[in-house]
């Protein structure tokens, strides 16, 4: 199974020319993110703390992305580790212990998760994480994007975090991918759509089996359709094989032949009887 190309372009262009008209609109329009919805027959049984990485052949996240990472304590550590290896992509360091004290309010937790694009974390406190930023996080899709924090790996790490999209897999029938960013090109959006559709197919429960529907949007766009499947009933009759005939049905059939034969031995006869007396009457 494939997707359109061409349909995936069309679509594109057309939410960026939509997206261009409602911005001159709203002179207070900020850029969105562009997303590729998700809608699955089935859905999971169960949502994951950890999102699936998705790699994007054009980043979403520009040298201007702010970045916080959350580590273990002490966070001073992992602050030294990135200076000596002369990591400047990260805006913020936070330490577990630091994320407990001063981010425990509500409105802390909203502050932070506001301030920055993406969030990534040390994988060995990401199981301890949803207690500790709450809900907003994974309202918004910045869930904490787990990395190894060790020497020799670590840039390597971010750099794959950073050019790489997410894959959020909730219990719901739906899931939002963050594809690509309205001041990229549409045909720069599209290539991503193609180029990461079928790492995240792979990730799909049945695979492309299980997709009903896949479309695109912005923050505040409607959705345009990129692929639909067939329905269930119409895909029974796709490849339903030929019906055969059951042996009750044989039977009646052949029943009907052979009185359909006797009728026609009953008139045949009927007629000879009745050629043989005009032969006597000749005579």
């Amino acid at each position: 199974m494939e997707l359109n190309e061409a349909q995936v372009n069309k679509a594109t262009s057309a939410l960026l020319k939509y997206f261009e008209t409602t911005k001159k609109n709203d002179l207070l329009a900020d850029e969105s993110p562009v997303w590729l919805v998700l809608a699955t027959k089935i859905p999971p049984e169960h949502s994951k703390v950890k999102p699936i990485r998705i790699p994007l052949k054009y980043p979403i996240y520009n040298k201007d992305a702010e970045v916080c990472l959350i580590t273990k304590d002490p966070q001073s550590e992992y602050k030294e580790m990135l200076k000596e290896q002369g990591i400047t992509r990260i805006n913020k360091v936070i330490g577990v212990t630091k994320l407990k004290k001063k981010y425990k309010p509500y409105e802390a937790k909203r502050q932070l998760c506001n301030s920055y694009d993406i969030f990534l974390s040390d994988d060995r406190v990401i199981p301890i994480l949803p207690k500790l930023i709450g809900k907003s996080f994974y309202e918004k899709k910045k869930n904490p994007v787990p990395i190894k924090m060790r020497k020799g790996i670590l840039l390597k790490e971010i750099t794959n975090a950073l050019n790489s999209t997410y894959y959020f897999i909730n219990s719901g029938g739906c899931s939002s991918i963050k594809i690509g960013l309205t001041n990229q090109t549409p045909e720069e959006i599209a290539e991503n759509i193609m180029y990461s559709i079928n790492y995240i197919v792979e990730k799909v429960p049945g695979k492309w089996k299980n997709i009903q529907r896949l479309s695109i949007k912005t923050n505040k766009s409607i959705s345009l359709p990129i692929y639909s499947s067939l329905p269930d009933e119409a895909k029974k009759i796709e490849f339903e094989p030929i019906k055969k005939v059951d042996e009750d049905e044989k039977d009646e059939e052949n029943e009907e032949d052979e009185k359909d034969e006797e009728n026609n031995d009953e008139e045949n006869e009927e007629e000879d009887g009745e050629d043989d007396d005009d032969d006597e009457d000749d005579e």
